[in-house]
């Protein structure tokens, strides 16, 4: 009984902000030019990234935290230029650009829906604590194919929550799911020596 409650407020909770969405961005659109283009535009990213929290809490809830990945087979600065390209960003977003190491990594198995949640959460985080830019970045180490995302902000533990629990512990979900022989995935969180902070997503 508690599962079907829980999984109807959820289904009804989907519905009504998939209909806010597109209320939101048709309104944005319309504000193009004007001065309310700036808020509206604000109204919209932030009815995104409620959603896109949302689907997260729904994935660990129905999982329990054990995730099963699907790994197929990616070129990685093609799937990182493919995730910018998709992201729904507020209209006051740093810049975000893409650094990956085609020669060092032609193509790696990881599964992309997952690797792309974690990714996006990491990067709607770096967003709110960045001065100037993020960075989505891609390379190989010890073995691992590790995607990073660099911000320019005060860095882990400054004042204000730089994740949610949630993010966090999708995250952490999402990299332990993806296993080779005995490795598994693992997240890597710190700060930069020359300021800011880093996210790194390491996959065997």
């Amino acid at each position: 009984m508690k599962d079907e409650l829980v999984a109807s407020v959820v289904h009804d909770l989907k519905n009504a902000l998939a209909s806010l969405i597109s209320s939101t961005g048709d309104i944005a659109e319309r504000a193009v030019g004007s001065a309310l283009e700036f808020d509206t535009g604000k109204v919209h990213a932030t009815t995104v990234a409620l959603s896109q929290r949302l689907v997260a809490f729904l994935t660990l809830y129905r999982l329990g935290q054990a995730l099963a990945a699907q790994p197929r087979d990616n070129t990685p600065g093609d799937f990182l230029r493919e995730l910018l390209a998709g992201l729904m960003l507020p209209p006051d977003a740093v810049a975000i650009r893409v650094s990956a190491d085609e020669d060092g990594t032609p193509f790696w198995f990881f599964d992309d829906y997952l690797t792309r949640m974690a990714l996006e959460a990491a990067v709607h985080n770096a967003l709110r604590f960045a001065r100037s830019e993020v960075i989505l970045a891609c390379g190989m180490r010890d073995g691992y194919l590790v995607f990073s995302v660099v911000d320019d902000g005060p860095g882990l533990g400054a004042k204000g929550e730089r994740s949610t629990g949630l993010g966090t512990a999708l995250c952490r979900a999402i990299a332990a799911a993806h296993t080779n022989g005995e490795r598994s995935g693992l997240v890597v969180l710190r700060n930069r020596p020359e300021a800011g902070a880093l996210f790194e997503l390491w996959l065997p």
